[in-house]
């Protein structure tokens, strides 16, 4: 089977006790192998150790920036001081224009894309562990990233991969099913509404 020669994943990277980064990233290699890269910010002082990867069976980067903007949007990274996130990402440049994220935002969850093909459960997993408002109470509380070991942190990361994998979504008008990503895409290249669709695992 022929792979793609490009793949596109959103991240959370960080420094084992400080602060991190939300981004999205497209590489010519499987993400799980993209190790040495981190982020592309602007903060020197930000030495960011540890990545995990939050979701990579997008289709186009344009998914992948629609998760990232959400994420930025929900957290607030750029007010929130546990991010070293200085701006927000839009779907064709850095800059912190609310209205942008907004449209994104609502699209994505009319169309039950990006984000909003988690479940609420799996959202709300999500916000446990990496919306903490700042590094050092999230690390006298023990909560979040702080609760886990380096193994731990791995793991969960393939596990978000591996469950976001496994949701098998049904086109309503042909039958086809697939995961959330590719369902997208296949839907839109034959001009289907891309709401009309099932969660069928």
């Amino acid at each position: 089977m022929e792979t793609p020669k490009e793949y596109h994943y959103v991240y959370y990277s960080y420094e084992e006790y400080g602060k991190g980064y939300i981004g999205s990233r497209t590489c010519d290699c499987f993400p799980e192998k993209d190790i040495n890269y981190f982020g592309s910010f602007s903060d020197k002082n930000f030495k960011p150790t540890k990545k995990i990867i939050l979701k990579d069976d997008y289709i186009t980067r344009e998914e992948a920036y629609t998760d990232e903007i959400i994420l930025q949007k929900y957290y607030k990274v750029v007010e929130n001081s546990h991010f070293a996130n200085r701006s927000y990402q839009t779907s064709t440049k850095f800059c912190v224009s609310k209205q942008k994220a907004r449209e994104v935002g609502k699209d994505a969850y009319k169309n039950k894309t990006g984000i909003h093909s988690y479940t609420f459960e799996e959202r709300s997993e999500i916000g446990k562990k990496y919306g903490k408002s700042g590094s050092k109470k999230a690390k006298e509380l023990g909560v979040g990233i702080f609760s886990m070991s380096e193994c731990e942190l791995s793991n969960a990361g393939k596990k978000g991969s591996k469950n976001t994998n496994s949701q098998k979504w049904q086109c309503l008008e042909t039958g086809f099913v697939s995961n959330s990503g590719a369902l997208t895409w296949y839907q839109r290249k034959r001009g289907i509404d891309t709401s009309n669709r099932i969660r069928v695992s």
